[in-house]
């Protein structure tokens, strides 16, 4: 009778590992911002986010190791274009790497609606499922992010801290 406890607490047990690990996705190995970005957008997992046309009221794409499809809408200039906004707030100062599956028109705006200078843009080689990263230093606060004006309809943003190899506490 003993065993037999001894077996089911075993067995659920092992039970919760696998389901824990389900997610082929290891947080506490070390990869590259590059690496967690084309990772989250070829296997997920995913949010789906309708941009705004205007960036008031425009929806979170704070989405913490996912990658964030975000279906963009009519440009406000120039319909037969596609353009939206999302808003991506950061909870600490640190450089953050903004992945998108396109090359597209990309902006950050700062809480006050000022544009983030990017240091850099660079092109995307690790995989096919990411085409760009934007790099910015972001301190603590909620930015909104313009994507467009593009033929694109929708478009996948990861966003990683480009120093994300360095943290343990990924």
């Amino acid at each position: 009778m003993r065993f037999d406890l001894i077996f089911r607490s075993a067995l659920m047990a092992s039970l919760a590992f696998v389901a824990a690990c389900g997610d082929d996705h290891d947080h506490d190995e070390d990869h590259s911002a590059v690496e967690e970005a084309c990772e989250h957008a070829k296997d997920g997992p995913f949010e789906d986010v309708t941009a705004t046309a205007a960036a008031d009221g425009a929806p979170s794409a704070t989405h913490a190791h996912k990658a964030v499809r975000v279906t963009l809408v009519a440009d406000a200039d120039d319909a037969a274009m596609n353009s939206g906004f999302v808003t991506y707030a950061a909870d600490e100062a640190a450089e953050f790497a903004f992945f998108l599956s396109a090359d597209v028109p990309f902006a950050i705006l700062d809480p006050s609606g000022n544009d983030v200078d990017i240091e850099e843009s660079a092109d995307v080689a690790e995989c096919t499922e990411v085409a760009k990263q934007h790099t910015a230093d972001l301190e603590v606060g909620t930015y909104t992010l313009r994507i467009g004006p593009t033929s694109e309809t929708l478009v996948s943003l990861v966003v990683e801290e480009a120093g994300h190899e360095e943290h343990d506490d990924h």
